[in-house]
């Protein structure tokens, strides 16, 4: 039975071209595993994506048994596939051959690493991000509130944070978890997920960056006005240099011994 919403017709409707996206970006999904990634992806893809643009989701065989494989996509032109997440040492190995991308973090990992690793591997291909997105499940963090710290790292490097498995939670607490963030001034996105849907894929697709992390920000370049090697560039702000840095990220630093300066709940711990 195809899907019902009264936001939209449950069939895509791309009338208008301002209404679907075209060019060719990676977008990384961040989220625990069991949180409604899959039924996320296949709205942002089915309503988001032009049926002309070839798409590719990859997620990580962790993910098999969670994930709603396949997925059931209306887009005429997607590939599905996975990759292989062993943690920082082996990295993130995808060979891309869609023209949009959709990067699905494995729902066990820890994100800092996850995100440390896309971000090395988005340089070494060569292509443009699109947005960061965090599919939040708010009943796992309402009934285990150790899981807000992983989602802390995850809503810092995100450009929109999507609110789903909200039917048991109490709006008081959907408003006290977004205000956490507002109030320290986050420039993230919040829209909610119903029944799987968004209400507008396409702005939750739109390439604007919108994330608290600088680690994704082009880094400028300094120049001297001489040529004395030992002069130090006295800057007022020092988050001038975070851009492109992952030591400078305050998530991705690690101490002298090589561990993380902040460390991280192991999710497989706290969900199944």
């Amino acid at each position: 039975m195809p899907r019902t919403d009264s936001l939209r017709s449950s069939e895509p409707d791309f009338g208008e071209r301002d209404r679907a996206m075209s060019a060719q970006y990676v977008y990384l999904i961040l989220g625990s595993r069991g949180g409604g990634r899959g039924a996320v992806v296949s709205d942002l893809i089915d309503f988001g994506i032009e049926p002309s643009t070839s798409v590719e989701v990859c997620y990580s065989t962790g993910d098999r048994e969670s994930w709603d494989s396949p997925l059931d996509l209306k887009h005429p032109a997607c590939l599905q596939k996975t990759y292989e997440w062993e943690g920082t040492e082996r990295g993130l190995e995808i060979d891309l051959q869609g023209d949009t991308i959709f990067v699905v973090a494995d729902g066990h990992s820890d994100p800092a690493d996850f995100v440390e690793s896309f971000f090395l591997w988005l340089k070494d291909v060569g292509k443009e991000l699109g947005r960061i997105l965090t599919v939040a499940d708010c009943g796992r963090i309402h009934e285990e509130p150790k899981m807000m710290l992983w989602y802390d790292c995850c809503v810092h490097f995100s450009d929109v944070v999507l609110l789903s498995n909200r039917r048991d939670v109490p709006n008081k607490w959907i408003d006290e978890f977004k205000d956490r963030y507002l109030k320290e001034y986050y420039p993230c996105l919040f829209e909610f997920v119903k029944k799987g849907w968004l209400a507008n894929p396409s702005l939750v697709l739109e390439p604007e960056a919108r994330r608290i992390s600088k680690l994704f920000d082009e880094a400028e370049e300094y120049v001297f006005e001489d040529d004395d090697e030992d002069e130090e560039l006295e800057l007022e702000d020092e988050d001038e240099f975070a851009a492109g840095n992952p030591e400078k990220d305050p998530y991705l630093a690690k101490l002298v011994n090589g561990r993380r300066e902040k460390t991280l709940p192991v999710i497989r711990t706290l969900i199944a």
